[in-house]
Formats: structure tokens, sequence, C-alpha cells
């Protein structure tokens, strides 16, 4: 009992260390601020100043808003994504609490530790995945009136970013199967959304366009900007890329042996160990601060859930190399259906040749990962935002992150003391 008690009092400390650590970054982030080149600024300032264009319509709305009510952009975007990234927290933690599950996965960067950790917190894809809960919501509740707030939704999120369009349309359109029995109902519900989605694909951008963009900002002032002119920076320059540009940096991954690691490989492995952790969850069932999880995440459903969700943003994959923010869709995704459907509308949810794919994978793993510890691996495992790096990799796991904030405290206390 006191072996257990020490355990539960040493992994109490480490989460709460770490998930301090995790709130300090933030602040530091938020206190150091962004520039205007940057691309979590720029990805805000995209607009229709140049004409109808993927990812306009959120910029267009504070363009407008600077221009006839002297809104701050930059306050504005800061602001945005902050509130955006406390409810979606609050979402997981309150759901997760009510359903009786553990917490202890949370702040780790296979969750919700990935925004701080590699810095895309102030990007539209935590914004994105609220809409995509707000979506999964509105489904469940039958209601006639909600058919047209699904697609409106969906409209708005597509507008904001098409990346919502892939995580998002191969489980609503599941939803829908399994309530109208018909697929062509299923994708006629679906046809303004998939209408809006085909349209930003074909007017994805131009260098015009982008310039157009960009002039619009020029005479608008942000705390933060580069003394040096540049042209076209960063979110804004991308519009203007065609499909072989965009599709080079997977080429470039397909090249990259970095630290001595072909990085498809360091990918899949990186894969593979969090869909394990994930589907093994009640491994996790650490008290902390007095709560613990009386109920356990059904593995086959959860299993499902992250290799329908997973095979649904392969293409972000493909497309671009922000691969920390493609598993962060991917694995908040798959917990917010899972935590909004009942278990009922869970099982009738998935075709055959998922299920049977999840349970050949979790056998085939069982028996790779033989007793190996889940909490290990979550203290560990570690990814780099991009491009495959082994540095960036160690870096972004727990432990060398509470290693290194216990040794700058200790730092600073000699600093300090003059020792």
């Amino acid at each position: 009992m006191k072996v257990k008690y020490s355990r539960t009092l040493i992994l109490n400390c480490y989460y709460f260390l770490f998930s301090f650590f995790l709130i300090y970054l933030l602040i530091q982030k938020i206190r150091l601020g962004y520039s205007k080149e940057s691309w979590q600024i720029t990805e805000f300032l995209i607009n229709y100043q140049g004409g109808f264009v993927r990812r306009g319509l959120l910029g267009e709305i504070i363009l407008k808003l600077n221009s006839c009510c002297g809104l701050d952009p930059y306050s504005a975007i800061i602001t945005l994504s902050l509130i955006s990234f406390i409810l979606l927290i609050g979402f997981f933690v309150i759901k997760l609490k009510k359903g009786g599950y553990t917490l202890f996965f949370l702040p780790f960067v296979i969750f919700l530790g990935n925004p701080i950790i590699h810095d895309f917190w102030v990007r539209k894809d935590i914004l994105l995945v609220l809409i995509f809960i707000l979506i999964i919501h509105l489904i469940t509740r039958r209601t006639r009136p909600n058919l047209i707030f699904v697609n409106l939704s969906l409209v708005v999120g597509i507008l904001i970013h098409e990346s919502i369009a892939f995580f998002g349309f191969p489980i609503i359109f599941l939803l829908l199967y399994s309530k109208k029995k018909s697929f062509w109902t299923s994708v006629l519900f679906l046809f303004p959304s998939l209408l809006v989605f085909f349209l930003v694909l074909y007017y994805k951008g131009s260098f015009y366009i982008s310039q157009k963009i960009w002039d619009s900002w020029k005479a608008i002032s942000f705390p933060h900007e580069s003394a040096e002119k540049l042209n076209i920076p960063a979110a804004i320059d991308g519009l203007s890329w065609s499909l072989k540009q965009g599709l080079l940096f997977s080429y470039h991954t397909l090249r990259n042996f970095q630290d001595g690691i072909y990085a498809p490989i360091g990918w899949i492995v990186i894969i593979v160990v969090i869909y394990f952790i994930l589907s093994n969850t009640d491994k996790l069932n650490i008290k902390l601060l007095g709560y613990q999880g009386y109920n356990v995440f059904s593995k086959t459903i959860i299993s499902n859930l992250l290799l329908l969700q997973f095979i649904s943003v392969v293409p972000l994959f493909i497309l671009g190399w922000d691969y920390g923010r493609w598993i962060f869709l991917w694995v908040t995704s798959s917990f917010a259906v899972y935590l909004i459907l009942s278990q009922r509308e869970l099982n009738q949810l998935f075709p055959q040749v998922i299920s049977n794919a999840t349970r050949k994978i979790n056998l085939l793993l069982t028996q790779v990962f033989k007793g190996t510890s889940i909490l290990l691996l979550c203290l560990l495992i570690g990814f780099p935002a991009h491009s495959w790096s082994l540095t960036s990799t160690i870096n972004s796991s727990s432990f060398i992150i509470v290693l290194k904030f216990i040794s700058r405290v200790i730092e600073l206390i000699f600093t300090v003391s003059g020792i």
C-alpha cells in the first residue's frame, strides 16, 4: 500500500509540474507575442480582398470589424485563440469527468499539450475542432432545424479552413447514414457543404490574390512587425503555392534521413505508439488530487474511431507536413465523438471493414508491445511539429520537458544565490 501511495504521489507531482510548465510556456508565448508576418498571425489575415479564396472568412470578418469598429486585429486573434483553447480544455475535462474517465492523458503531447509544445495554439485548428464538436452535437439532437445548422456550421468551418472537411466529412456521413439508412439521402443532406468544399479547392488562391490580401493589412499596425517589409509572408504566401509545391514537402519527407532515421519509419512508429497508448487509456487511470476514473473507454469503439479518423486525415499528411497539427486533429476529433455519442450509437456506426481491421491491429500490437508499460510510453513519447527530427522528438517528450524545467529551476537558484 505504501509503495502504491508513493507511486501515486510521484506521478501526481510529475503531472502537475508538467501541467504547470505548459501554463508557464503558454503565458510566455502570449507575453512575447507573435509577429505580423508569422505563420500563426498570417493564417488569420487571409481575407476576400483579392476575391473569393480558401480560408478567407475569418480574416474578412476581422478586417471589416477593424474598419467599422476599430477592432485591434492582433488582440482579436490572440483572444479568440485563447478562448477557443480554454473552451476545448473545458469540454474534455467536463466530459471525461462526467463519463467517469481518467484525465491523466490530457496534457501530454499526444493530446491537449500538442498546441502549446508545438506552438500552434494561435492557429485555426482548435477553433475547427470546436466547430466539429458543435456539428456532432447538432446531429445527435435529431430535430429537423438542426439539419440546416449542421450544414451552416460545416460551411463556416470550411470557409475558415478546409482541413475540417477531411476529419469531419467521413464521420458526419457515417452518423447521417446510421440514421437515414440511405447513401444518397446522406449525400444530398451534405450537398451544400460538399459544394462549398469543392469551391474552396477550386479557388485555392494565386500570387495576385495573396498580394491583394497582404496589401489590405499594410496600413494596419500590429504590436510586433518586421522592420523589413516582406513581399508576402507565411500563410498568405502559401495561397499562391501550386499543388506540386505543396506535395514537395511530403516528397522531402520521403528523402529525409536526419539523425540516421528514415523519416517515414519514424512517423509510422510514432503514430502506432500513439494509437496503442490511446486505445489502452484504462492503463492510465492514475488518481489525481483525489479524482480517479471509475469507467474505461471501450477499446473496440475507441480503436475504431482512431482508425477511421486517421484514415480521414491521411490526405493532410500527404498535402502538408504540419504532422503535429494533423495528429492533434486526428486524436481530438476521435475522442470528441466518443464523448458525445451514446454507446448504442457508436456500436452501430462503423463499417465492418473498420471493425475487422482494428481487431487485427489490436491483436498484433498486443503481441508487439507485450509487457510494455502504457504509462511509460505516455511519459516518454514525443514527435516533431513537422519535418522529422530526432532532437525535436526527444524535446517534446514530457519526461525531457520536466527534466529541463527542473534543471532550469536549479540553475536559477544557483544564479540567485551566487553559488
